[in-house]
Formats: C-alpha cells, sequence, structure tokens
C-alpha cells in the first residue's frame, strides 16, 4: 500500500504541515500528494496514541474516522490481558484492539463490514507480523451466528454515531447493536464490551440484564473508556474498578455501587490537608466509599475530602491547606504577591475563571485556590500547595 519511496518521503516529511504538502503538487508532480498527506497527518495525530505502529514505516492508515474511533496501544494491551483462548473481534475497525489480542489468544477472528478498512487492517497486521488473526468482511453478528467456531470471548467496540452523525448513548442505538448479541451468548461464551467515557453505568447494567465487572479505564487523570465483561455468572452489582494506566500500579480504587449507595457519608469542616478525587472514581460513582474512618467530605455535594493527617494512599491528588477564608482577595493577597494563583471549583457558584476574574488574579504558580461549599452549605475558598508524595 505504500511503495519504499512513499515511505521515504512520509518519513522525510513528518513533522511538516500535511496541508501544506497537499498544495506542493508543482514540487513533486509524481507523487499522489493527497495520499500522502494523509498518511503524515495520521502519523502525527497517533503519535502518542499509537506509538509502536507509527514508528513501523510502511503500516497504512484509514481515514480519520476509524483513528478517532481506535483504542489506544495502552488501553488495548490492557483489554489483551483479560482474554485468551479463541476471540471474536465483532466489530473490527482499524484493529488495535485485534492486534493486542493475538498477543495473548490463540486465534483472533475479526469482522468488518467495509472492505477497504478490512484490506488495510489485514495488510497493517501482516507488517506487524501477527499470523494468527483470520480477516473477515461481513457484518459481526451475522457470521456470529452461522460460524462453526466457538469463541472463548466476544468482543464488541460498536460506533456510538447514528446515521447523521449524532452520539448514541443507549446500547440499542449502536452499530451493530450491542443487545443482540446477548440471546446467542448466552453461556456460551464471554462478552467484552468497550463504551464511551460519557455512558452511564447504572442504566447501562440495566440494559446488558447485569454483568460480572466493569472497568473504567484512564490514562493520565482522563476517563478514556469503559469495559463491560459480561457472561453467564452476571449480576446486577458488578465490582466496579477504577484503573490508571498512567501509574505504577494500575489498579486505583474497586467497589460496588450497592455498598456507595448504603454508606453514610461523613461531613466535617477542611482540616490540614485536601483531596481532589480521581476522575476515574467520580465516572464510577464512588463519591462516598472513598471516604475512610480519618478522610470526610466537606458537602454532601462537593466532591472534595479532607483530614487532619496526610494519607498517602487517597486515590486522587493531595493538597496541603495553607488557610481558607471567604470568597475575598483581603485575606488571600499576603500570600499572593504575585496575584498569580491555580484556580478549581467544585459545588460552587461560578466557573474558575469567573473566580480569577472577580479577585483580579493571574493563572499558575505553585498554589492552587479551591472554592467550594463547606459543611455548613456556604461558598468558601481554600489556599492550598500540592503534596509530593
Amino acid at each position: 500500500m505504500l511503495s519504499l519511496e512513499e515511505q521515504h518521503f512520509i518519513q522525510v516529511h513528518a513533522d511538516k504541515d500535511p496541508h501544506q504538502i497537499a498544495l506542493s503538487g508543482k514540487k513533486y508532480p509524481s507523487h499522489d500528494l493527497s495520499k500522502l498527506a494523509s498518511q503524515i497527518q495520521a502519523r502525527q495525530k497517533l503519535a502518542l496514541k499509537l506509538p509502536f505502529w507509527v514508528s513501523h514505516t510502511n503500516l497504512f492508515f484509514p481515514p480519520s474516522i476509524s483513528l478517532e474511533q481506535a483504542s489506544s496501544e495502552a488501553t488495548a494491551n490492557f483489554k489483551a490481558n483479560i482474554v485468551h483462548g479463541n476471540v471474536l473481534d465483532a466489530s473490527g475497525g482499524m484493529g488495535v484492539d485485534s492486534a493486542a489480542f493475538a498477543k495473548k489468544a490463540n486465534q483472533v477472528v475479526y469482522v468488518e463490514r467495509q472492505q477497504g478498512l478490512k484490506e488495510i487492517t489485514a495488510y497493517n497486521h501482516a507488517q506487524l507480523g501477527f499470523s494468527n488473526i483470520q480477516h473477515i468482511l461481513g457484518d459481526g453478528l451475522a457470521y456470529l451466528k452461522q460460524a462453526d467456531s466457538k469463541f472463548d470471548f466476544i468482543y464488541l467496540d460498536p460506533a456510538r454515531r447514528n446515521a447523521k452523525g449524532d452520539k448514541v448513548l443507549l446500547f440499542k442505538d449502536c452499530e451493530p447493536n450491542v443487545l443482540d448479541f446477548l440471546p446467542i451468548i448466552q453461556d456460551k461464551s464471554q462478552l467484552l464490551l468497550k463504551t464511551s467515557p460519557l455512558l452511564d453505568l447504572e442504566r447501562a447494567i440495566l440494559e446488558l440484564n447485569g454483568v460480572d465487572k466493569i472497568w473504567v479505564i484512564c490514562v493520565k487523570n482522563e476517563v478514556k473508556e469503559i469495559l463491560f465483561l459480561k457472561s453467564k455468572d452476571a449480576t446486577h452489582d458488578p465490582v466496579i474498578e477504577v484503573i490508571e494506566l498512567n501509574s505504577k500500579s494500575s489498579h486505583l480504587f474497586s467497589g460496588t455501587l450497592g455498598t456507595e449507595k448504603s454508606k453514610q457519608t461523613k461531613l466535617g469542616q477542611i482540616s490540614n490537608f485536601l483531596y481532589e478525587p480521581h476522575p476515574g472514581l467520580l465516572k464510577a460513582g464512588f463519591f462516598k466509599s472513598v471516604e475512610t474512618e480519618d478522610i470526610f467530605k466537606l458537602n454532601s455535594n462537593t466532591h472534595l475530602y479532607s483530614s487532619k493527617d496526610l494519607d498517602t494512599k487517597f486515590p486522587g491528588k493531595s493538597f496541603h491547606v495553607i488557610e481558607t477564608g471567604p470568597v475575598d482577595i483581603g485575606w488571600l493577597i499576603k500570600h499572593l504577591s504575585n496575584k498569580q494563583v491555580n484556580i478549581s471549583t467544585r459545588n460552587f457558584p461560578g466557573k474558575p475563571e469567573d473566580l480569577r476574574k472577580k479577585l483580579k488574579l493571574s493563572d499558575g504558580g505553585d498554589l492552587t485556590l479551591f472554592g467550594y461549599r463547606n459543611h455548613q452549605n456556604q461558598v468558601e475558598l481554600a489556599l492550598t500547595q500540592k503534596c509530593t508524595i
């Protein structure tokens, strides 16, 4: 799909503006510049997401929509540690997940509806040296219904946009319809499902009629995707594990929504240390489960926590409290001679930029100013410094 000459051109112009390259027809009359510009642009977009793939000069990347929907190498490798045996990737795509599965599974069957995308993926998998991936052109559900082979895992990463291009959140509106796979799977296989971070977990559990486990996958403090595992052992109160792939120990926190709902929250006045929970915990719905004997919440609707002594194991960011006070520059100015501070707000009227404008402060520095409602439901500020643990 790429000649050696084209590969060389792409490498030489790897850091150049793809749009400018596409308009350089007079300079390179013998090249298909539209093709080469799109490949350079794809590699620039994927440099951090798929570094291993981008390092191979002979790979050919599909149109941008497939690039956007593809898993990152980090999340694909995490999923690969869940599966084993024979795996069906029923929603195909760019094949990043299939490639990761092939490292762990005996055999992977990749099914894709679009012929062009299927051919590109088969080519790329061959260039990467994967010989245990079978590439099928067709519909994943139709293939599963007529397949003679038994699969230990069926993987689905459905498109989350409808025919108009609008985002959808219900499984029945995805393409393919996830719910259509459930009667076929039953007790014969396990379904591993990747979904958008926007999905409501409780509603998803109900739609799927229970699941075995849920993973909230995060990279660098950002929720990237949610994984559901469903088999004959499904439950309506599964363990939800929050994963941060950018930390030494990827496991950040785990619990169940049942335990979360039954737990009584403990409120208190801010003390020596302030904690900001990892976004993955908030996505999982663990607003009370993160509390301990020594860590309490500032307000039932303020997702900030505090303690007298530093807890180095809190799943999130920790700050030393310098001083607290009202929304007024008077007490702050003695700590901010340069009027520079980072600002974060939780359960607070207005956005950080509104507070910054009101107090006439600039962005930056080593300190962080939190605006929030306290345990008495009053608006309050806390000036803090991030702990180095």
